[in-house]
C-alpha cells in the first residue's frame, strides 16, 4: 500500500499550493488556540460569525422547507433563525451578552412553535412514525438550550467561543496535513 502511494506521488505533479495550505492551517490553528484561550476578547467578530451563520442557516432552512411537502415548521423556523441572524448583523455594537439572549429567544420561540406544529400534525393523522418522535425530541432540546442561553448568557457565550475555536484548530491541523501530504 505504501509502495503504491510512494510510485502515484512520483508520477504525480506535486501541487504548488501546498505551501500555502500549510501556513494558512497554522494561521488558522493560531487562531483557534487564541479564541480557546480568550473567549471574550473578539465580542465584534464572534457577533459577526453567529449573525451570518444564523442568516445562512435560516436561508439554508427555508429553501430545503420550500422543497419538501409539508414543509410550514421548518419555513417558520428558518424566517425566525434568518430574522435573529439579520438583528445581529445590523447591531454592530451587540454584546455577547445580547447574543446569547437573543440567540436563546429564537430556540424557545423556535423550539415551541416546531413542538406545537409536531403536536398538532399529531392529531390530524399526518407524520407518524420515529421521524415525528426525532423533531419533537429536537424542539424540546431547542427549548432547554434557549432557556440554557437566556438564564445563562456568559456559560452561553464561553461555551460557543471555545467550540468554534476547536473547530477552528481541527481544520488548521487538517489543512496542514493536506498540505504537507501534497508537498513535493
Amino acid at each position: 500500500m505504501t509502495t503504491t502511494y510512494r510510485q502515484q506521488r512520483q508520477t504525480q505533479r506535486p501541487s504548488s499550493l501546498w505551501s500555502s495550505l500549510v501556513v494558512l492551517g497554522v494561521a488558522v490553528t493560531v487562531l483557534g488556540v487564541l479564541l480557546i484561550a480568550n473567549p471574550f476578547s473578539t465580542a465584534g467578530g464572534l457577533a459577526v460569525l453567529a449573525g451570518v451563520a444564523l442568516l445562512v442557516s435560516g436561508i439554508a432552512e427555508i429553501v430545503s422547507a420550500v422543497r419538501a411537502e409539508h414543509g410550514g415548521t421548518a419555513i417558520l423556523y428558518g424566517v425566525l433563525t434568518a430574522a435573529a441572524g439579520v438583528v445581529i448583523l445590523l447591531w454592530p455594537h451587540v454584546t455577547l451578552h445580547a447574543i446569547a439572549i437573543v440567540v436563546g429567544a429564537v430556540l424557545i420561540v423556535a423550539g415551541v412553535i416546531r413542538a406545537l406544529l409536531i403536536l398538532a400534525s399529531r392529531h390530524s393523522g399526518a407524520g407518524r412514525g420515529a421521524g415525528r418522535g426525532r423533531s419533537l425530541l429536537v424542539a424540546c432540546l431547542a427549548v432547554v438550550l434557549g432557556i440554557l442561553a437566556v438564564t445563562w448568557p456568559a456559560a452561553t457565550v464561553s461555551v460557543l467561543a471555545v467550540l468554534f475555536g476547536i473547530q477552528l484548530v481541527v481544520t488548521g491541523v487538517t489543512e496542514v496535513l493536506v498540505g504537507l501530504a501534497l508537498r513535493p
